[in-house]
């Protein structure tokens, strides 16, 4: 079941995500599965999907305020 988080995560990155720190947790990131653009106004967002080896996770990146933030979880892939 996909759970909504929107909370702030600190990512590991070089050329895409490498590890996402979520609650005091590491996760290692095994795959990322998409990654596109969005604007609202004149903030640009990137978003990832990404697989570790027990959960999913859309990150989004705010390119203005260079946040990162754990916008949805599923566990149980």
């Amino acid at each position: 079941m996909v759970v909504a988080v929107n909370e702030k995560v600190k990512v590991g990155m070089s050329d895409a995500p490498k590890w996402v720190q979520w609650k005091l947790c590491i996760y290692k990131i095994q795959e990322v599965g998409f990654h596109y653009t969005l604007r609202e106004g004149r903030i640009l967002y990137h978003l990832f999907s990404v697989n570790t080896e027990t959960l999913y996770m859309k990150l989004s990146f705010n390119t203005e305020t260079l946040g990162w933030r754990l916008l949805e979880v599923e566990n149980g892939i």
